[in-house]
């Protein structure tokens, strides 16, 4: 190995000594043992070994410190992995992607709010803030059990709202005595505004007693009757009719009674009574608020 020094010599072999030095700079030193004049930063390759390995002199110049090694398939850096000399050599981000084991989601974007709040995308990563975004709009939409609060049909009679006040066994009624008919709307008592389109069945029972007059129970839709029953008989009877609501719509009960006073020696009063109980709202096991 060459030492890096020339002496005094004649022009000749000063001259192919010379040569030896520049081959060696040229080479890196390369060869099988190091050189034997060394100085700090001095680059050697080490061929001793089945691969050349480039080393590097220490800043003390007391020792060699390796840098990597001059393989077959390319120069590797000492140290690294076999992941990491594969992420090296790969040539596109598709390949270092699978260089370091990673899936497709690695490139796949992050989604944007409206992505998030939308909930339709999945081709997008989503952040924690984005969760945190999506949920509070979706638990802005049902906080007060408004905006998705009514059933859109009516699919199984499941009852998720009853709301009655009155008498015993929840039964309210109206009476008229003697001639003429009166009649009152049970807002107080059955009315139910809805926040947004709907579809839901309004129920009840019915009953009357006293003379067999006419009784009659009505379903009213912002005033107007949707239908009215009456009967004379002194059973209870279940009546209930499906009905669409618009957003604000609001649906109530109306209660009719009919007395006269007899004809004849008798000259009776008789006393008609409209009677329901058990008013309900019902739909496929949704919420219906509102009222």
């Amino acid at each position: 190995m060459v030492d890096y020094n020339l002496a005094n010599q004649s022009g000749a072999q000063f001259r192919a000594e010379l040569n030896l030095i520049l081959a060696a700079l040229q080479s890196c030193a390369f060869g099988a043992t190091a050189p034997t004049t060394t100085t700090a930063g001095q680059l050697w390759v080490d061929a001793s070994g089945a691969s050349p390995v480039l080393k590097i002199r220490n800043a003390l110049n007391s020792g060699w410190i390796l840098v990597g090694t001059l393989a077959a398939g390319g120069f590797e850096l000492a140290g690294t992995s076999e992941a990491g000399r594969a992420l090296i050599a790969a040539a596109t981000v598709a390949a270092q992607r699978t260089a370091l084991g990673l899936g497709n989601g690695a490139t796949l974007n992050v989604a944007s709010l409206a992505e998030a709040q939308a909930g339709a995308d999945n081709a997008t990563l989503m952040t924690p803030l984005r969760v945190a975004q999506a949920i509070a709009a979706l638990v802005a939409e049902v906080s007060n059990l408004s905006a998705d609060a009514m059933a859109p049909t009516i699919a199984g009679d499941t009852v998720v709202l009853k709301h009655c006040s009155g008498g015993g066994s929840d039964t309210l009624g109206l009476s008229k005595n003697g001639n003429g008919t009166v009649y009152t709307t049970l807002f107080g008592e059955t009315a139910l505004t809805a926040t947004r389109t709907c579809a839901l069945r309004v129920a009840f029972d019915q009953a009357r007693s006293g003379d067999a007059n006419t009784q009659r129970a009505a379903v009213l839709r912002d005033g107007v009757v949707l239908q009215e029953w009456t009967t004379s008989l002194a059973t209870w009877t279940a009546r209930s009719l499906d009905v669409t609501l618009a957003a604000g719509q609001t649906l109530c009960i109306r209660l009719g009674a009919t007395g006269r006073t007899g004809g004849g020696s008798e000259g009776t009063t008789y006393t008609s009574e409209s009677l329901i109980r058990n008013v309900r709202y019902l739909a496929d096991q949704r919420s219906l608020i509102g009222i």
